[in-house]
């Protein structure tokens, strides 16, 4: 029997009064089943009942009755062993036969009560009637608030005996039969109440139902609607990142010429143009960012690192920017390597964030980074500032996304709140657990805690991290695919621009044909979005001629789905808007982390 007798009711164009009538017959059928399984168990006290009116001297009569009463009894045990088997929306069908039970075994019952009494003195009628007086009142609690089932299973039970003990004529057969009359009537009025409460319950279930209805309703339209800003944002994205991308190459290259050039002009114009180009791709980079942790596509990549080498790399990367606001950054650590279990890349990315988070909002002193070994054998890093602080009632919310303090204005320099955030997620990726101590006034200090590892070798591990290297200016050849001839334009000449051997073509039949043709790249940069093909597509084909040529793809796509199928086939993923040095970088990062696998592979062991 399962917990819903029939279907699921109809909550629309079904009036409440008859959903709960519904309710309460599909609660008195589970309650009736229930009760139909333990019926052989009841049968035990038929049979002494049998036995105390044959000792009373009836020979025959005891012994049919125990076969009627069988004969009752296995009839509503079987019909309720059929009805559970019967499909759960047809069931409610057998509930007026299984009622009509109650009234089979009532009368079939009722027949051994005169023989009781059958002899003189009290024993028989005591024993007999306090057995179905008991079978009675656990039958009351059966029909589940059903009157017309507990009289027809107990009123002529109950008549019988109270007309037995009255028809003794003594005090104390009247004494008897008004004391049966009493129970009946307190059994009746609990089946009455026990009515009445199911009703109730029903009530409350009916209106559980309908708010569960309009709750599932209003989170369907949540979800849709928040699967329509995503694709909405996912397709603005895109088509607000293409134009970004392109003007970002050819800011880097306009900054090379500048460079090259006396005009101060020139350079102003320059420089005003990397820092609104800088600040619109850090806004998108941060949105991409909580995209893909909250899409679980970042893995953590575990394994020992100098967590003191980790602080003194993003202060490197840090330094400029602190010195231009007139503050200090400096790191306190000590001398031998502190070894932490963690993931470099990501450790380098919360460790960022903070930093830059602390400059942000620092008008005077500085930022310190430290690490030590705590007390419980992880490594502690603080990250402190002695900037204005943050009031205890915020300390939760600087975690949220997009919430600012002390910005009203939404200053863009000051980006869009999601610095924290990121640290949350990427903190929870890497098991670091953050504390956040602050004072108003007195700057504020949060603290890292990381898994502690065993001491690596002589030769330290690389902090493997692009933000960590320096530009090497090693010259590449590069193969170009994209059906944008402005992107492809701005790629070209930008590569050019450091000397390097460049071919920019728009499909992969033309990439194909410039292989053909003698062209030898070291990697090939490819655009996801093409107009006939994806970028997947005119990998494969590249790669039909050079297998082991490493792709970079290059999208404005942000929705989580693509990351892990792009990531299968790229060496890395770059996602627009990106300026010509990350490009530039990237692809040297790529090509001699193959060759220095290269000669790993081939120096002698």
């Amino acid at each position: 029997m399962t917990e819903a007798a029939s279907a699921p009711l109809p909550l629309a164009g079904t009036s409440r009064e008859a959903r709960i009538g519904r309710r309460i017959l599909e609660r008195r059928l589970q309650l009736i089943l229930e009760y139909s399984r333990r019926l052989p168990l009841n049968y035990l006290g038929y049979i002494l009942v049998a036995f105390i009116v044959w000792r009373q001297g009836v020979q025959l009569w005891p012994w049919l009755w125990l076969a009627l009463t069988g004969a009752v009894m296995v009839y509503r045990w079987r019909l309720g062993l059929a009805v559970e088997r019967v499909e759960p929306e047809l069931q409610l069908q057998y509930l007026p036969r299984l009622l009509r039970g109650f009234d089979f075994n009532g009368v079939s019952t009722a027949s051994i009560v005169p023989f009781a009494f059958y002899a003189p003195g009290d024993f028989a009628p005591m024993a007999v009637a306090a057995v179905l007086m008991a079978g009675c009142t656990i039958g009351a609690a059966s029909v589940a608030g059903s009157q017309r089932a507990f009289v027809g299973f107990c009123t002529l039970t109950f008549c019988f005996l109270a007309g037995g003990w009255a028809w003794r004529g003594s005090a104390v057969g009247f004494m008897f039969a008004a004391g049966i009359v009493l129970v009946y009537f307190m059994l009746l009025a609990t089946v009455r109440d026990q009515g009445r409460m199911l009703h109730k319950l029903m009530s409350v279930l009916d209106d559980n139902a309908l708010l569960s209805e309009v709750v599932r309703q209003e989170r369907d339209r949540a979800t849709a609607a928040s699967e329509a800003k995503t694709r909405f944002f996912a397709a603005a994205s895109h088509d607000l990142r293409q134009p970004l991308h392109a003007l970002s190459i050819n800011a880097t290259t306009l900054d090379i010429l500048a460079r090259r050039s006396p005009d101060p002009l020139l350079k102003e114009v320059s420089r005003g143009i990397g820092s609104a180009l800088r600040q619109s791709s850090g806004l998108l980079d941060g949105l991409l960012d909580i995209s893909r942790l909250d899409a679980h596509t970042i893995e953590a990549r575990f394994a020992p690192h100098d967590i003191g080498a980790v602080l003194r790399a993003s202060r490197d990367e840090y330094a400029a920017l602190a010195a231009q606001q007139g503050l200090f950054l400096k790191v306190t650590a000590p001398e031998t390597p502190l070894w932490g279990l963690t993931d470099a890349d990501q450790l380098i990315r919360i460790v960022g964030n903070l930093v830059n988070n602390a400059i942000k909002f620092t008008t005077h002193g500085g930022v310190t980074l430290s690490a030590e070994a705590a007390g419980d054998g992880r490594v502690r890093v603080r990250v402190s500032d002695t900037g204005p602080g943050i009031p205890e009632s915020e300390r939760e919310r600087v975690f949220e996304e997009f919430y600012q303090i002390g910005n009203p204005s939404r200053d863009r320099s000051q980006g869009l709140g999601l610095g924290l955030a990121i640290v949350r997620r990427t903190a929870e990726l890497l098991k670091i657990e953050i504390g956040l101590d602050s004072a108003t006034g007195s700057g504020t200090t949060f603290t890292l805690h990381i898994a502690p590892a065993a001491p690596m070798g002589e030769s330290p591990p690389e902090v493997a991290t692009a933000l960590a290297r320096s530009f090497d200016g090693t010259r590449l050849a590069v193969l170009l695919v994209d059906d944008e001839a402005e992107v492809l334009s701005a790629m070209c000449t930008y590569l050019h621009q450091l000397g390097w051997s460049v071919k920019g073509v728009a499909t992969g039949a033309k990439a194909e044909q410039a292989l053909a043709e003698g062209f030898e790249p070291d990697v090939m940069v490819v655009d996801y979005r093409l107009r006939e093909e994806t970028g997947l597509d005119v990998i494969e084909r590249v790669r039909s001629r050079r297998p082991l040529l490493p792709a970079v793809i290059v999208t404005g796509e942000t929705a989580p789905s693509r990351f892990r199928e792009l990531s299968t086939v790229a060496a890395r993923i770059l996602h627009k808007p990106l300026d010509g040095n990350r490009l530039a970088r990237t692809l040297q990062e790529v090509v001699l982390a193959l060759d220095e696998e290269a000669s790993e592979a081939v120096a002698p062991r």
